[in-house]
């Protein structure tokens, strides 16, 4: 799970995908309405043009598709740490947590201390060993 100012990213990223789609799809199916009563209607034989019911309905599917976006980008500014949160409290959360990451710090270097200790040790128990194996056979050699 991300966190939420990511997840707030996406969510961002996600709505100007969806505001591009938007004003594409507008772009390259609208109509060649007239702004102006004594204007002729323009066309373009090229142009793929949307028959109007079809245009409006993609275009309220859009529309609502954002407008949902929106919600949830509010729902995770909400969210996020600090709103309606005073200043006091915020402070005292991070001294709480700056505390507890210090034991934690100190755990973890003793148990590198911990962890280096026993390597030694096992190391100098393999010495032992091989030391031992390396004599035997010397003297296993001599003795032939």
């Amino acid at each position: 799970m991300t966190d939420r100012l990511t997840q707030l990213q996406i969510c961002l990223d996600q709505m100007m995908e969806q505001f591009c789609a938007t004003l594409n799809y507008i772009d390259k199916n609208h109509d060649f309405e007239p702004t102006d009563e004594h204007e002729p209607k323009m066309s373009d034989r090229h142009a793929t043009v949307a028959p109007p019911e079809e245009f409006s309905n993609t275009v309220d599917e859009l529309s609502t598709d954002i407008i949902l976006k929106t919600r949830q980008i509010i729902k995770l500014i909400d969210s996020l740490p600090g709103v309606d949160v005073s200043t006091e409290e915020q402070m005292h959360k991070i001294d709480t947590l700056q505390k507890e990451l210090v034991k934690i710090e100190d755990k973890k270097i003793a148990a590198v201390r911990d962890k280096e200790k026993l390597q030694k040790e096992v190391n100098d128990v393999i010495d032992f060993f091989v030391s031992g194996i390396a004599e035997s056979r010397q003297e296993s050699v001599e003795q032939n």
